[in-house]
């Protein structure tokens, strides 16, 4: 063995034993083991405790009931890579800048993983979308970071989106079905895991386009549907338009909510492998959205394209009975960078200094008077450029490119089909006002602060070839290369 590779081993082994040291030195009880699971295109209106007429999610309910949901909830963008940029560094997608495929989270970024290995836990992660490969930063902090697709294994140790932005990957990522492997390779770990208290991350992908979810999750909410509309090729189906019939469209939408189902039930698996075990109430449950989809309300199919709420209002629903009420509803605005803080104090730890999420626990407190943030969202990708502040009232866009900003008054237009462009009007004034503010305490931040992100290794040619296949709009998707003659 190298001499150089004798002494990182060693080095590895000293900080495996200090941590290790830190936990048994730790006055009182053992830390809660922390469990992370983001539902990928996960909309917040189609979770039954959110209030949707279907029976989709029986087992985020239970954990509702068992502990707080956050009803207005909203992430940081609307597509997967910032999205968990944000998720895992509590900081919005200006600041940590992975916004996108051309960018990751630099060494320099702290990662909720990183916290919570240095504080002696056992880290490990599935992952099971393109946009989540370690290429993107995404493995820092986790002792154990497994690939579940079922796709480009063999480019595994590429630097980056070589396979995640091929347009025949993503073809394949959208058809791909993950949820079992998801879950085999969690309960293989957690069978053999270690002694210490750990953090887990687990992405659940099926619920994103394509949606073909299995029997009997395929005609349970639209049995009687007779049409040739399969959930198949969503984004590159030319049927799927703002334009098809009604009927196609209900089943469509029941197609996606059979995805849900399907992927809530792998949920209750894992929350019921705890259980067996006599660990669900020693540990801290998170469950949560990168983003949703639209389903044409604004024109629109898919995300990646807009801020609108149908892609930016997220699940979040957390139970831990030792420190977390049930039964409960905080109702102020929360925000996805604010995740990592509630979990690092739920086991005791202390967020990083630099970041921006807050903790959210005050707001659990009966009769608190907390002062809720504004959500800022952000969209820097395939050509667009918006930024978002959002309250639990209105709705500031910026289009930063276009320079005609736009909001919406909330209160009595909660679908956002009116578009309000004054700004003299007492709430615009408060609206913009209050986006500046917003704006300013990013500028301020970032002059503090140097960029954490680095350059993703996409290949030049992928570069080049994604740009002649037209890929300026849309989703994570290019659009279909022209066929050749």
């Amino acid at each position: 063995m190298h001499r150089s590779r004798i002494l990182l081993a060693a080095a590895a082994l000293g900080v495996i034993a200090a941590a290790t040291l830190h936990l048994a030195c730790s006055a009182g009880p053992r830390p809660p083991n922390v469990l992370l699971i983001s539902i990928d295109m996960l909309r917040a209106d189609h979770v039954s405790a959110y209030g949707y007429t279907r029976p989709t999610t029986p087992a985020i309910d239970r954990l509702a009931q068992e502990g707080t949901l956050f009803e207005e909830h909203i992430s940081s963008s609307s597509w997967t890579l910032p999205a968990h940029a944000a998720l895992f560094t509590s900081l919005p997608d200006g600041i940590h800048g992975a916004t996108d495929t051309d960018k990751a989270l630099g060494p320099a970024a702290t990662t909720l993983a990183e916290r919570f290995q240095s504080a002696g836990y056992e880290t490990v992660g599935f992952f099971a979308g393109p946009y989540l490969h370690p290429a993107f930063g995404f493995g820092q902090g986790f002792d154990r970071y497994e690939n579940c697709t079922s796709y480009a294994k063999e480019l595994d140790s590429e630097p980056s989106a070589q396979w995640s932005m091929d347009p025949k990957v993503m073809r394949e990522s959208h058809a791909d079905v993950t949820n079992p492997t998801v879950l085999a390779r969690f309960v293989s770990w957690f069978q053999g895991r270690s002694e210490r208290p750990f953090f887990a991350f687990v992405h659940l992908w099926d619920a994103h386009f394509d949606f073909v979810p299995p029997p009997p999750w395929d005609q349970r909410f639209d049995p009687e549907y007779k049409g040739t509309v399969d959930g198949k090729g969503f984004f590159f189906d030319e049927r799927i338009n703002p334009t098809m019939p009604a009927r196609d469209l209900e089943h469509l939408i029941a197609l996606y909510d059979g995805e849900i189902g399907w992927t809530d039930q792998h949920v209750g698996q894992i929350c019921a492998l705890l259980a067996s075990r006599g660990l669900l109430d020693d540990t801290v449950v998170l469950v949560t959205s990168d983003h949703g989809t639209e389903f044409f309300e604004h024109g629109r199919k898919g995300h990646r394209q807009t801020l609108y709420d149908e892609v930016v209002h997220v699940p979040c629903v957390l139970r831990y009975p030792k420190a977390v009420p049930a039964h409960a509803r905080v109702k102020q605005t929360t925000r996805s960078i604010d995740v990592g803080p509630t979990l690092l104090a739920l086991a005791g730890l202390e967020a990083p200094a630099d970041v921006i999420g807050e903790s959210l626990l005050p707001l659990l407190k009966p009769g608190n008077s907390v002062r809720p943030p504004r959500a800022v969202c952000e969209l820097d990708s395939v050509g667009i450029h918006l930024r978002a502040v959002r309250t639990s009232k209105w709705k500031f866009v910026d289009r930063v490119d276009a320079g005609d900003p736009l909001w919406f008054d909330l209160a009595t237009d909660p679908k956002e089909l009116t578009p309000l462009s004054d700004l003299q009007s007492e709430l615009g004034k408060r609206a913009s006002q209050a986006y500046l503010e917003e704006v300013g305490v990013l500028d301020a931040w970032i002059d503090r602060h140097p960029p954490t992100h680095v350059t993703s290794a996409v290949p030049g040619g992928v570069r080049h070839q994604l740009k002649g296949y037209g890929y300026v709009g849309g989703d994570e998707n290019p659009v279909e290369p022209p066929k050749k003659d």
